[in-house]
């Protein structure tokens, strides 16, 4: 009797040792799949949002960008440094980053001008170094009037060169954003990394007041389905 009971002991005490086994195991493996993400969000790719219609018609307002963090180096959280980048921008790049008049926002703009090059805004046409810059194809002009640099810097800018450790960074929507022109040249330290593509896109919402139905199927009638995937330049 004696024999049986110690037998029937010893196997729940090895039951219990393999089930603690299975709940050390998968703790460990969501552990490591929670790890893992939070190191591809910080150092690999990372979602983000445009908020604003000022890099129409190249991204629209509620495009969801999938964004590289690798080509410019990462920043490390709550240090004040960045892994090592394969390069630095290059003009004619878009890219994301901090708004340096608030670090809590992200702006995504085009780089125009780097480290060096002379840049000179006449009448809304970009020269850089002297030589006169074709638009992106996308991008667009929404005001015929044209400012004095006296009045305003949007259409008429410098010549300023590019101070070192910084870029010339300007919205798509020439007349309808805050970029470079406005804040001046943006520090390096500042960039989060270079958009690659679309992965979701949902037009902004016009508040109108409907049912839950009703905004329901506003909200299927605004995802941008032909934009999703479509890659980013």
């Amino acid at each position: 009797m004696g024999k049986t009971l110690a037998a029937q002991s010893q196997r729940r005490g090895k039951g219990g040792a393999k089930k603690r086994r299975r709940w050390y195991g998968s703790t460990a493996i969501v552990a490591g799949v929670i790890l893992l993400a939070v190191a591809l969000r910080v150092f690999v790719v990372q979602g983000i949002r445009v908020p604003s219609r000022s890099m129409e018609d190249t991204l629209l307002a509620g495009d969801c960008l999938l964004l590289d963090k690798i080509t410019y180096g990462a920043l490390v959280p709550w240090l004040d440094w960045r892994l090592p980048g394969f390069h630095p921008p290059r003009v004619g790049e878009l890219l994301v980053f901090k708004y340096p008049i608030d670090p809590e926002r992200s702006y995504v703009k085009r780089c125009l001008a780097v480290a060096g090059q002379m840049v000179e805004i006449r009448d809304k046409v970009v020269y850089v170094d002297g030589a006169r810059q074709s638009d992106p194809p996308f991008s667009k002009y929404v005001d015929a009037r044209i400012f004095p640099s006296a009045v305003a810097r949007r259409d008429n800018f410098g010549p300023s060169e590019v101070p070192a450790g910084s870029i010339f960074v300007v919205g798509d929507n020439r007349d309808n954003s805050r970029d470079s022109r406005h804040w001046g040249f943006l520090p390096l330290d500042l960039l989060l990394g270079r958009p690659l593509c679309v992965y979701w896109s949902v037009a902004p919402e016009v508040l109108d007041g409907g049912s839950g139905l009703q905004s329901m199927g506003s909200f299927i009638g605004r995802i941008r389905w032909q934009r999703l995937g479509a890659c980013v330049q």
